[in-house]
């Protein structure tokens, strides 16, 4: 029976937030606050920007494994720095903008 509207409640031993962002997987389930989504996004993406330069880079056999797999060094960070000035803006998961906020913020 439904008691309120946009109000707090209990899921287990998790409070739930309105406007809270559930994400559910085979492994669980997490909520998320909507305050952060905005942001997880973001980072997410950006990583997955990092995975597709690495491995590209590991095919090209640029660098090796432990080069990527580590703290990038600075001339890995230009590299990629460079890498995404020239990926297509059609093929980023986020605006341009959005991307060099991040890169500002992260002191890339």
């Amino acid at each position: 029976m439904l008691t309120t509207i946009n109000m707090p409640i209990r899921i287990g031993r998790t409070t739930v937030l309105p406007g809270d962002i559930v994400l559910a997987n085979r492994h669980g389930t997490i909520f998320i606050p909507a305050y952060l989504v905005n942001e997880l996004v973001i980072s997410s993406e950006f990583v997955a920007l990092q995975d597709e330069f690495g491995f590209q880079r590991l095919r090209e056999k640029k660098y090796l494994a432990g080069q990527i797999d580590t703290k990038w060094t600075p001339e890995i960070k230009k590299d990629f720095k460079n890498w995404l000035k020239k990926y297509p803006d059609s093929k980023l998961p986020m605006t341009r903008k959005e991307l060099n906020d991040y890169l500002k913020a992260m002191d890339y």
